[in-house]
C-alpha cells in the first residue's frame, strides 16, 4: 500500500491549490483575477485581451496533458500553467476603465468563445463515439498498424515468457525497439541522457527482458532496487505512472527472479489501490500524490486480472464484471486487437471459473493476429483446469 507521505503531499497540494488563487486575487486585484483563471483553464486569463495567445496556451495545455499521461512528462503541465500565469501578469489589464465599468450592458470581447469551444469539443467527442458504433467505420478504425507499439511488444514478450515453452507463443524481444522508447521517454520526462535507459521505470520492458534473460546482472539488481523503493512494490510504467497490466507483469518477473516481496506488495495493491469497485478497476495510479482514477478498458482489465488470477493474487469476482465484455468480443470476432485480447484473456479466466456457456462461445473465434493475444491464448492452453471446473 502507498505510504503516508502520499497523504501528506496530497494535503499540501490541496492547501496550496486553495491558497494560491486567493493570494493572486486579493494580492494583485483585477490582474490577479486574470492570473487565477489560468489555474483552472490555462490561457483563460488572456482570452479577453489576447485571444490567440490565450488559445495557444489552452492548446498547449492539451498537448502537455497528453505528454504527461503518455510519457510521464509532468513538468510540461507545470510549465504551461506557469507560463500562462506569467503572461497574464504581464499582459492582462490592471483594471477596467470608468466608462466600461459604468455600463453593465457593454458587450465583453470574446465572451462567447469558451462555450463555443466546449460545444465543438463535445460535438467531436460525440461524433467519435458514434462512428465507433458504425460497422464500416469501426472496421477502418480497427486496421492493424504495420508495427506493434513498443509497450505492446514488451507486454507480448513478457506474457510469452510467462506462457513457458510453448513455441507458438514465442515472441523474440526487440531490445533495440524497447531501448529507443525508454531513451525517448526518459529524455522527455526526466531529461535523462546516456547511461542505461532501463535504470528507472519502464516496468513492462524490464519485466520482458528480465524473464527473457536479457537483463544484465546490474540491470536486474537495479530492477529489484527500483521495486523496493516504489510505493506499490513495482516500478512505474512511465515516470510517475503505475499501470496495472505493467505492474502485474513486473511483479511476476520479480517473483520469478526470487523477489517474493514484490508479489506480496502488488497483491495488496490489487486489493486496495487497484481494487475492484462497481465492476471496474482503476486504470492508473500517479505515484507522486498516490492518486488512482479512471478505469481500465475491458481488454486491459481482462488481461491484468487473468494474469493475477493465474498467480493466485485475486479471486473470481472480476469474472462477473468481465463476462459481458468477453461475450461481446466473441460475437464481434477477432478483427479488432482489443477484442482479440479480451477473448484470449477470457480463455485464461475459464481455466478457473465454471461457466460452460461462456466456454462454448469463447472457443469459436480463432486468435491468430495480435502478438499479445496469441501469447495469452497459448498461456491459457498451458494452464491446468481448476478443480472446480473439472468437477462440473
Amino acid at each position: 500500500m502507498a505510504s503516508r507521505s502520499s497523504t501528506r503531499r496530497r494535503v499540501v497540494v490541496l492547501a496550496a491549490s486553495l491558497a494560491l488563487p486567493a493570494l493572486l486575487v486579493f494580492g494583485f486585484g483585477h490582474r490577479g483575477q486574470h492570473m487565477a483563471r489560468n489555474l483552472l483553464v490555462p490561457g483563460a486569463g488572456l482570452w479577453e485581451e489576447h485571444l490567440w495567445v490565450g488559445l495557444a496556451f489552452t492548446v498547449g495545455m492539451v498537448a502537455a496533458t497528453v505528454a504527461w499521461v503518455r510519457w510521464g512528462a509532468d513538468w510540461t503541465v507545470a510549465a504551461v500553467v506557469g507560463g500562462a500565469v506569467v503572461a497574464s501578469a504581464l499582459w492582462a489589464p490592471g483594471g477596467h476603465d470608468a466608462p466600461a465599468a459604468a455600463s453593465p450592458f457593454t458587450p465583453a470581447r470574446a465572451a462567447h468563445e469558451f462555450p463555443l469551444v466546449v460545444l465543438v469539443v463535445g460535438a467531436l467527442s460525440w461524433m467519435r463515439s458514434l462512428t465507433a458504433r458504425v460497422p464500416l467505420l469501426r472496421r477502418l478504425g480497427a486496421r492493424r498498424p504495420r508495427r506493434v507499439r513498443a509497450v505492446d511488444h514488451a507486454r507480448a514478450v513478457a506474457v510469452a515468457q510467462v506462457a513457458g515453452a510453448a513455441e507458438e507463443a514465442a515472441v523474440p524481444a526487440d531490445v533495440a525497439l524497447l531501448a529507443r522508447r525508454a531513451r525517448r521517454v526518459g529524455l522527455a520526462a526526466r531529461f535523462r541522457v546516456g547511461g542505461d535507459p532501463f535504470r528507472r521505470d519502464h516496468a513492462a520492458a524490464r519485466a520482458a527482458l528480465a524473464m527473457a534473460g536479457l537483463l544484465e546482472p546490474d540491470g536486474l539488481t537495479r530492477f529489484v532496487a527500483d521495486a523496493d523503493r516504489a510505493a506499490l512494490g513495482v516500478p512505474c510504467s512511465e515516470p510517475g505512472w503505475v499501470r496495472p497490466l505493467d505492474g502485474t507483469l513486473a511483479a511476476i518477473a520479480l517473483s520469478r527472479a526470487g523477489h517474493e516481496l514484490a508479489a506480496t506488495r502488488w497483491k495488496a495493491a490489487l486489493a486496495h489501490e487497484f481494487g475492484l469497485r462497481k465492476g471496474c478497476r482503476a486504470g492508473w495510479w500517479w505515484s507522486p500524490l498516490g492518486l488512482g482514477a479512471g478505469s481500465m478498458p475491458p481488454w486491459e482489465h481482462a488481461v491484468t486480472t487473468a494474469l493475477a488470477r493465474a498467480e493466485g493474487w485475486i479471486g473470481d469476482d472480476d469474472w462477473a464484471a468481465l463476462r459481458a465484455a468477453a461475450l461481446g468480443a466473441s460475437a464481434r470476432g477477432t478483427a479488432h486487437p482489443d477484442d482479440e485480447r479480451t477473448i484470449a484473456a477470457a480463455r485464461v479466466w475459464l481455466r478457473f471459473v465454471d461457466d460452460e456457456q461462456a466456454a462454448r462461445l469463447l472457443a469459436r473465434p480463432t486468435v491468430a493476429h495480435d502478438p499479445l493475444a496469441v501469447a495469452l491464448d497459448c498461456y491459457a492452453s498451458s494452464i491446468p483446469v481448476h478443480e472446480e471446473v473439472t468437477a462440473r
